[in-house]
């Protein structure tokens, strides 16, 4: 990717560090936490009303966590993104990494005073919120770097966004249990068929800054037909727990799958990656109507971003 011709002015400038913050990325976040909420909040003998101050306090410090988590992921990639021709706000110094610190270091901080300031009679909530925090760190940074050893960055993925995400969405509202774990799992293996077809595009740079990913690992075709067994554990479990809503999408993207194990194509492997949380957000929206709202400004305002700033069409 080359850099603009635009002129950089303040105003861009400035974007550019929202932008770093991935916000499309951060759609599977906000989806399962709400997930995680209504399946709490139903789970209840007596359902509560909907509790604005909490949800949006978790939505806000979460958004805040995993923004931070992010930039410390395309920090430590910055030259395997490189040789990806993606993420380049980082890997092509649109963004200065000393600001960018103090930019973690600020998210990081103002995540954690809110979880205190909210959830404090919740010890396991707080635990979650650590956990998301060692296990965003240890994902991206030597000497752990959990995304270089093959299976042990799907689990990571997959426990990161399917169970913690869920859970925490869970706890906003009611008491964690065995139930609460039972259901995360269609999501933990929905994530995790996701995962595996993300690492397919980027085998090549991965493999050349020695980043032993799942899909470098398996190869291609091998890792497209563990991405359709996870697809396959995904729907069996929901259809076992009657979760309607990950079930939807796991038949959904059940076809795409199938048929990426058959044409281990770019745009394909793309689709049946996106179509999942897609299909999931959807039904977070319908059970959250402004969800949608905020999904469409977002998804909008980050295509005016790109279009604007480098004259490319993404997302």
């Amino acid at each position: 990717m080359h850099r603009s011709n635009i002129p950089l002015n303040k105003m861009f400038h400035l974007f550019d560090y929202v932008a770093v913050l991935r916000p499309t990325l951060l759609f599977p976040v906000w989806t399962l936490v709400l997930l995680g909420y209504h399946h709490g909040r139903t789970a209840a003998e007596t359902p509560e009303a909907i509790q604005p101050l909490q949800l949006g306090a978790t939505l806000c410090l979460y958004t805040l966590l995993m923004g931070a988590v992010y930039i410390v992921n395309q920090i430590a990639d910055r030259e395997t993104d490189a040789a990806n021709d993606k993420l380049y706000l980082v890997a092509q110094g649109y963004v200065k990494l000393q600001i960018l610190k103090w930019q973690v270091g600020i998210l990081i901080t103002l995540s954690v005073l809110l979880s205190l300031l909210v959830f404090w009679k919740t010890p396991a909530y707080l635990i979650l919120i650590l956990l998301s925090i060692i296990l965003g760190f240890t994902y991206s940074v030597r000497p752990f770097r959990l995304k270089a050893i093959p299976i042990v960055d799907l689990c990571a993925n997959a426990f990161g966004y399917g169970s913690i995400a869920f859970l925490i969405g869970w706890l906003t509202i009611a008491p964690i249990g065995i139930e609460a774990l039972q259901r995360s799992l269609p999501y933990l293996f929905s994530v995790a068929a996701a995962f595996v077809n993300t690492t397919l595009p980027d085998i090549k740079g991965d493999s050349l800054g020695n980043d032993r990913t799942t899909g470098v690992w398996l190869g291609k075709r091998k890792a497209s037909r563990l991405s359709l067994v996870l697809l396959i554990a995904a729907i069996a479990s929901a259809v076992f727990f009657r979760d309607w809503i990950a079930g939807a999408a796991g038949i959904v993207c059940l076809p795409i799958f199938i048929y990426m194990n058959f044409r281990l194509k770019q745009n394909v492997i793309i689709w049946a990656t996106r179509v999942g949380i897609l299909v999931l957000s959807l039904c977070a929206g319908l059970l959250f109507p402004l969800y949608l709202l905020w999904f469409g400004i977002v998804l909008l305002g980050t295509r005016w971003y790109y279009t604007t700033r480098f004259g490319i069409r993404y997302p």
